[in-house]
């Protein structure tokens, strides 16, 4: 359930975009009916009359929209602040595939991911860049330079390795950097979703990235697009030649 703070801040974006501009306006004069009709400065008639007429304007716009609906794109092409922690993606889940060159936006939240995810009995797989110096510097070509690439990759690298000591756990690396990254939660239930992210060129700042969410329910067609792709790119990459994950990585 949505907290009073992303109501407040979804309806804030709604009126900058002029998105349900008439729910909004309907709202706002059922309230002052409301009102006036509790006070007792609006009568029976008055009232019956003012609601009859939203009604009436509420028909009439839905027919009109049905008629002739143009698609959103704000509703489809999102940012990543628009979902919130990504500790609220993690409950309910139990198949979790994560690629990012780095992934450290995702491995921040470890102790979620072992808590909601591995303690439940659920799968998790990530994909993270090769330490490759050929690998390392295609991708930090094309990342923003607010972080050191391979750094922050040598540490993630560390969290996945303490991470490879729960069962359901495991990790590899891939040799090229694809200019995306994936989550996947659940690919093979019927609320499954996928999370799309675009790196573009040199953000400025990771937040302002594209973030597309695909259903199952849906898109069953691209979903299965990207849970495929990802399997591919998991049997493309490695498995880590050292290090805890490396006895324990599945067949």
């Amino acid at each position: 359930m949505a907290t009073f703070k992303d109501l407040f801040r979804r309806t804030i974006e709604d009126l900058r975009h002029g998105r349900h501009r008439e729910a909004y306006a309907l709202f706002l004069i059922g309230v002052t009916l409301a009102v006036l009709g509790l006070v007792g400065i609006a009568d029976v008639a008055v009232l019956l009359s003012a609601i009859l007429l939203a009604l009436s304007f509420l028909v009439f716009h839905t027919a009109t929209e049905a008629s002739g609906q143009r698609l959103d794109l704000d509703e489809v092409l999102r940012s990543r602040e628009d979902y919130g922690p990504f500790s609220k993606l993690l409950q309910g889940t139990h198949d979790l595939r994560i690629y990012g060159p780095t992934a450290v936006n995702v491995l921040v939240n470890s102790a979620d991911i072992r808590r909601y995810v591995l303690k439940t009995g659920g799968t998790v797989k990530v994909i993270v860049q090769n330490t490759d110096q050929h690998a390392l510097s295609l991708a930090a070509a094309q990342l923003d330079d607010n972080l050191d690439f391979e750094s922050t990759l040598r540490s993630s690298l560390a969290t996945l390795d303490k991470l490879s000591a729960d069962p359901g756990f495991s990790y590899r690396m891939l040799g090229l950097p694809t200019g995306f990254s994936l989550v996947v939660v659940n690919a093979t239930s019927p609320g499954g979703y996928v999370i799309f992210e675009s790196h573009g060129f040199k953000d400025e700042n990771i937040t302002d990235r594209m973030h597309i969410v695909i259903k199952k329910s849906e898109s069953p067609r691209w979903f299965l697009y990207w849970v495929a792709r990802f399997d591919a790119m998991w049997e493309a990459a490695k498995p880590p030649s050292a290090g805890p994950s490396a006895s324990r990585e599945p067949p």
